[in-house]
């Protein structure tokens, strides 16, 4: 297995909390946090493999705090170990204000993935005909 645990930390992806985002409680649910972070995690392992990829597993997760509403987040990640079958990436989420400098950060994680097999139908999309009918 390959290793460059030595790589630079890379910003994977930015967003910004929305009313959207907010639950019942009015803060912005860790679940939303986990699933940008596998958006962010894909990237990598995506660059690697040259393919779409799934995620298989995650570990070493620790929240230390939530976003709140209309907060910058920000991903960051570096490929941890990488091979023909998986790759290992390790992702932060850090917390802006806007107009601020500095951030503070919100999670982090270990994610694997696997290049992904995708099966795409005959017709993918209705009314269409295979060429040369």
């Amino acid at each position: 297995m390959s290793t460059s645990s030595t790589a630079v930390a890379q910003t994977l992806l930015k967003t910004m909390t929305m009313p959207a985002h907010i639950d019942a409680s009015g803060q912005v649910p860790t679940g939303w946090l986990l699933a940008q972070m596998d958006l962010a995690g894909a990237v990598l392992p995506g660059q690697h493999f040259t393919a779409p990829v799934a995620l298989v597993g995650l570990s070493d997760v620790v929240l230390l705090a939530r976003p709140r509403l209309g907060q910058c987040v920000t991903f960051t990640g570096r490929l941890l170990s990488c091979n023909t079958q998986e790759a290992c990436v390790a992702v932060e989420a850090w917390s802006e204000e806007r107009g601020q400098t500095g951030a503070a950060p919100l999670m982090r994680a270990q994610l694997r993935y696997v290049p992904a097999k995708i099966e795409v139908p005959g017709n993918l999309f209705p009314g269409t005909f295979p060429a040369g009918d």
